[in-house]
């Protein structure tokens, strides 16, 4: 058997030195330690409505038709939602027909529409195909009349 050179013994002492050196180094550099973090989540706020032009809307209604209505979604929040649902909450009434529009015989069809993000702090016209149906009982001085629906919008982070 061969007895180790002076240089291979030196080479095999500065391997295991400098492996051994970095593992040290290493151990006395790092450390972890617990504690606790904070966050606070905002309050989301109610979207808000405001009438959206109808003038060019088609089709038009007439006595038992369905036809769309427009609104318009404010989001006050600062980040984006979208619409989940839009629902009727009250009685609808007509302005600038030929006449007295008392029975307008207007109903609101719940809508779930898709694809309908609004920005933070921004605003969507969205245009809900199946939106109204329009009785056939409804007053002949609603023929020409824009009618206003009351609704309630949900809206979901999105």
């Amino acid at each position: 058997m061969k007895k180790p050179t002076v240089r291979r013994v030196v080479v095999v002492t500065a391997v295991v030195t400098a492996t051994m050196g970095g593992g040290i180094a290493i151990a006395a550099w790092t450390s972890s330690g617990t504690g606790t973090a904070g966050a606070k989540a905002g309050t989301a706020a109610a979207p808000t409505t405001s009438t959206a032009d109808v003038t060019a809307l088609t089709p038009l209604l007439y006595p038992g038709a369905t036809g769309p209505a427009r609104i318009v979604v404010n989001n006050p929040n600062p980040y984006p939602v979208k619409v989940v649902s839009v629902t009727g909450t009250g009685t609808a009434t007509g302005t600038g027909g030929i006449g007295t529009c008392t029975t307008t015989g207007i109903t609101w069809n719940t809508q779930t529409p898709t694809a309908n993000p609004i920005p933070a702090n921004g605003s969507a016209t969205l245009t809900l195909p199946t939106a109204v149906t329009m009785a056939t009982t409804v007053d002949d001085g609603c023929q020409g009349a824009t009618f206003s629906i009351p609704v309630q919008v949900t809206v979901a982070s999105s």
